[in-house]
């Protein structure tokens, strides 16, 4: 039961497709690797990255608090107690690929995809069985950048494991179940919030979790000086090859130049004109500027 309390936290509808502003050298290496490069959550461009949920999460577990007996009541303090040290941050490795639900974004192809001078990719979203990785998890959530929405998803998804827990049997077990639902809701919680400044992206993200006892170690990349963790990550089952529904080029280079290019890269890594995975190829709709 506490479970399916946690699970129903996790319920994202999905758009149809969903579009990845990249460069070219990062399109080409996504079509030949049928991979994406998902980045630590520490090494991202957002100093708030998976906290910023942290004082909204605190707040509804005392106001839970205020109104609860035990053994709810010992469930709910425990938490309180250990909630610093058990923050997902502290706890489990998570990776991210980020993903838009806007098409022809101008902000996004100056910040991701080299100043309009790179590829927005369209992936469709196949409705087909995930890869499966014994090491990790992994799942697309939407991002959610609201605090007023962060705190009455806790509110409803919390006190339904407070409500199960003064229905149960007050056993040490349930009780450890009990916290343990509160510490998952939480950590996706923290997963799915951002601040209200990035909403211009409309983010869903690509969040893989690796399990503790996982011997799997990240590699690393240099960017504006700094080293970037990050894990090679399968979007499709089988190494399947990625459906494109579209990919757009860049308002900031030559269109038949850049088609060509894409259609060279598609052809050397299998793919076929009329087959699914075979984007439409398109031009950015945006009137080009100086990416100097």
């Amino acid at each position: 039961m506490f479970d399916r309390v946690v699970q129903g936290t996790l319920e994202t509808v999905l758009p149809d497709v969903l579009y990845h502003y990249t460069t070219w050298a990062g399109t080409e290496g996504i079509i030949s690797s049928r991979q994406f490069w998902a980045t630590s959550h520490d090494c991202t461009n957002d100093e708030a990255e998976l906290v910023s949920a942290d004082s909204i999460i605190v707040e509804v577990v005392k106001g839970l608090r205020a109104n609860a007996t035990k053994p709810t009541l010992t469930v709910l303090e425990t938490f309180l107690e250990n909630y610093t040290d058990s923050q997902v941050t502290r706890v489990i490795p998570v990776y991210l690929v980020c993903f838009s639900a806007l098409r022809d974004d101008e902000e996004q192809w100056r910040k991701y995809a080299d100043n309009g001078r790179g590829v927005c990719l369209g992936i469709r979203v196949v409705r087909e069985t995930p890869p499966e990785n014994s090491d990790t998890r992994a799942g697309i959530v939407k991002v959610d950048y609201s605090e007023s929405s962060w705190r009455d998803h806790l509110r409803r998804s919390m006190g339904e494991v407070c409500a199960l827990l003064n229905r149960a049997t007050a056993s040490p077990q349930n009780q450890q179940l009990g916290l343990s639902a509160l510490y998952r809701i939480a950590a996706f919680a923290s997963i799915m919030a951002k601040k209200q400044k990035w909403e211009v992206e409309q983010e869903f993200r690509h969040v893989t979790i690796v399990h503790l006892d996982a011997d799997l170690e990240p590699r690393e990349r240099e960017a504006a000086g700094k080293k970037i963790r990050y894990l090679p990550v399968m979007v499709r089952a089988e190494g399947k090859r990625i459906a494109f529904a579209e990919i757009i080029l860049g308002p900031n280079q030559n269109f038949e130049a850049a088609t060509e290019r894409l259609k060279k890269a598609l052809e050397a890594n299998g793919y076929t004109v009329g087959d699914m995975e075979y984007p439409k190829i398109t031009a950015s709709g945006l009137p080009p500027w100086d990416p100097s």
